[in-house]
């Protein structure tokens, strides 16, 4: 099927195969929990069937249609079998492959999943805009994915209609977690003008998705899952911005130059760059005006003061509307030149070391050797002939311990932190 899974299950709507029959159909793609695990063979595959939208399908309970406002409907149902963790490009690829391989009516795209699963339909439809927009609306149980803003707020501006569903006495998955993502949803800066729903079942265990799959089991006695999901779509809207590239990369002067490139641009008011040291929480770092223009545009964005290490960053746009869509997060690391012009090893040390040296200097260098204390305990002395050389030094006499080795020349001093061991 994908690389994350070597086979599913397909269930398919009576007549679907019938000749002639060129209708396109709602779909389901269901995540299963970690205990579904496998390689997607015949001996491990129908570990799929335990619980959710196939086991009812296996049962012969599963519906053959729903009616909803007037309409009547049947759902296509794919539940893959995964052999790890789904990822978001994972679950892209899995919806991909639905789409190529059979007839459905691409505004109508439900994912739902349980447990791990569940966690995996959070991270898809809040990984980025465009897995978002993909969807017409989503069912996590019991979602196993700490709560993120980042995610809210993707899922909130894309107006994606979320019913997520838990038990109060999960011992597995903390209910907090579906709490705190309709919390963080309800609070985002761009509000869905879907409102979030969540149930929460006055149980303990982890099994939400019993009464939640259930057809006969409906919120107030007003519609089940599969009839709240049918409820919605989503229309077909032209994009404000087509992006055809994005690229972040490290200039010369080790600064960060983001570059973007638009092919049509429409209601588009600006660009905006974040960074983040760890791809979870972001600055504002800078705006980039739109030029709206129906041809599109290049645009380039200069980070003058990117943190060594791995720098994140990402770009969103928004529209006249104040809507706003975000696009991937690129990764840029920024190497300390500094670490790279003196290099020691090994450390710990037992006997001799090394120390590489790959600057621009000539003349006399003084290594000095301080115990925590401050003590000095050892000095040497040589030219440095060249910008590069390698220095071997014999630190065989030193008591084990920590240590700080001092470089001094004309015009410069550096240290370094080892241990003797």
């Amino acid at each position: 099927m994908t690389s994350i899974s070597n086979g599913y299950y397909e269930y398919l709507p009576a007549g679907y195969s019938t000749p002639g029959n060129q209708a396109n159909y709602s779909v389901i793609i269901f995540l299963h929990g970690q205990g579904e695990l496998g390689d997607g063979t015949s001996a491990q595959l129908p570990k799929v069937l335990a619980n959710g939208p196939p086991k009812l399908i296996n049962q012969g309970t599963f519906p053959a249609s729903f009616t909803v406002n007037g309409q009547t409907f049947s759902f296509i149902v794919i539940s893959p079998q995964f052999i790890s963790t789904p990822t978001p490009s994972g679950i892209n690829d899995i919806i991909n492959y639905v789409i190529q391989n059979y007839r459905v009516d691409i505004n109508r795209i439900y994912l739902t999943g349980l447990s791990m699963g569940g966690g995996g339909v959070w991270n898809y439809a809040g990984y980025n805009s465009t897995y978002a927009n993909r969807l017409a609306a989503i069912i996590p149980v019991c979602g196993a994915s700490s709560p993120s803003t980042y995610r809210a707020n993707i899922i909130a501006a894309t107006n994606l209609p979320v019913w997520a569903t838990h038990n109060n006495g999960d011992p597995t998955v903390p209910v907090t977690y579906t709490n705190t993502y309709i919390d963080y949803l309800n609070a985002a800066p761009v509000p869905s003008i879907i409102p979030p729903k969540k149930s929460i079942f006055n149980a303990n265990g982890h099994d939400a998705w019993s009464t939640t799959y259930n057809p006969s089991w409906k919120e107030n006695g007003i519609y089940n899952a599969y009839e709240w999901l049918l409820m919605n779509q989503r229309g077909i809207a032209v994009l404000p911005v087509i992006l055809s590239s994005y690229k972040a990369s490290i200039t010369a002067a080790d600064k960060v130059l983001i570059e973007w490139t638009t092919t049509q641009e429409q209601n588009n008011s600006h660009f905006t760059i974040e960074r983040s040291t760890d791809g979870i929480t972001f600055i504002n770092i800078g705006q980039v005006p739109a030029s709206n223009s129906l041809t599109g545009s290049s645009y380039s964005y200069i980070d003058n003061l990117p943190t060594l290490g791995v720098n994140y960053y990402r770009l969103s746009q928004t529209d006249i509307d104040g809507k706003i869509i975000y696009f991937d997060i690129k990764k840029v690391t920024i190497e300390d030149q500094n670490a790279k012009a003196f290099i020691f090893y090994p450390n710990p040390v037992i006997s001799n070391a090394n120390l590489e040296l790959n600057f621009p200097y000539t003349g006399k260098l003084s290594l000095s050797i301080y115990q925590t204390d401050g003590k000095m305990v050892k000095q040497f002395q040589f030219n440095k002939t060249s910008d590069y050389i390698l220095q071997q030094l014999n630190l065989e006499d030193l008591v084990p311990g920590y240590y700080n080795l001092e470089m001094k020349g004309i015009n410069f001093l550096n240290s370094i932190q080892f241990i003797k061991q």
